[in-house]
């Protein structure tokens, strides 16, 4: 353990500091209470020996200082103190303290308080072990939540809840905001012609692909469902929208993936519908369905092309 000694005697703090040592612990001195907070502040500890009266600040005011700015966190607080009237007992429990030995101090004593603390100080850390493993399960669920498994692009989900927000944004700030829908031509066939297997391999690539394509960390790529996916572009003109689409038109086109049943290529391409909201529309709903309707026209156009709105 890290062990804290707070005493403005030096002779105290260094009996103590020799108690301790000999049982394998790490010990550092504070001689008043603004030093313990500062050293507290900076340095992680496990166990704090507090005399009770120093100059300035005392054991007890000390304490509920540390447990106030150290509230998410907890370690023993012992009292070093002559006093033993139920006042003063009272006053270091209410404090935030944990126990008490009385000086002088009994170096017998004072190694099995040692001894004890390290049963706690042992607990504390499977405690705290177990915390940073819940919270790291508890990220890896977030992220399967709302990641898309197969290609790790954002899903349905999180495409939903994104684009709610930034349409909010975009109508408060009165900026625009440019939605992509983009479906791969003639996916069925290909599945049935390839096997699923080397169909999810293809979803996978093309996903990759859409994903780099974006150079702003606030554009955000999203698997929308089978062989859909989708972009949200905040603050991205229609000008910018159509840049972006035929760069992600032209990239999967660049991947080369064979498709001998496609009608329009003779490999994998893509049909891109875009939306650009700048203030006509009156919810996010319309601005999907816009961009819908613009792949629609894609489709029937020809496919593997860009259409706007």
């Amino acid at each position: 353990m890290k062990v804290l000694i707070v005493d403005d005697s030096k002779v105290i703090r260094m009996l103590v500091a020799e108690c301790i040592s000999s049982l394998g612990h790490d010990v550092i001195h504070a001689k008043n209470g603004d030093e313990c907070l500062a050293c507290i502040e900076k340095t992680s500890v496990d166990l704090v020996l507090m005399d009770v009266e120093m100059p300035g600040m005392n054991g007890f005011q000390t304490t509920k200082a540390i447990r106030e700015f150290k509230a998410d966190d907890w370690f023993p607080i012992i009292f070093l103190t002559t006093k033993q009237d139920d006042d003063s007992f009272t006053s270091g429990i209410l404090s935030g303290g944990d126990a008490y030995l009385n000086k002088p101090i009994n170096p017998l004593r004072l190694q099995l308080t040692i001894t004890a603390m390290e049963r706690i100080y042992n607990m504390r850390l499977k405690l705290q072990t177990a915390q940073k493993g819940l919270v790291a399960a508890n990220k890896e669920l977030e992220h399967l939540a709302m990641n898309d498994q197969l290609t790790g692009l954002a899903n349905r989900r999180n495409f939903d809840d994104t684009l709610l927000s930034q349409f909010g944004l975009a109508k408060r700030n009165k900026s625009p905001l440019s939605v992509i829908i983009c479906d791969i031509d003639f996916f069925k066939i290909y599945n049935d012609t390839y096997g699923h297997q080397q169909g999810d391999d293809c979803l996978a690539a093309v996903a990759k692909a859409i994903g780099e394509a974006p150079d702003r960390p606030t554009d955000k790529a999203c698997r929308y469902g089978g062989e859909e996916f989708t972009l949200i572009l905040p603050d991205t003109d229609l000008q910018g929208g159509l840049i972006l689409a035929e760069k992600i038109r032209q990239a999967i086109l660049n991947l080369n993936i064979p498709h001998e049943g496609s009608k329009v290529a003779d490999c994998v391409s893509l049909s891109l519908g875009l939306a650009t909201y700048t203030g006509q529309f009156h919810n996010q709903d319309e601005v999907l369905k816009a961009a819908d309707e613009a792949l629609y026209r894609a489709k029937e156009g020809g496919r593997n092309r860009v259409e706007s709105c």
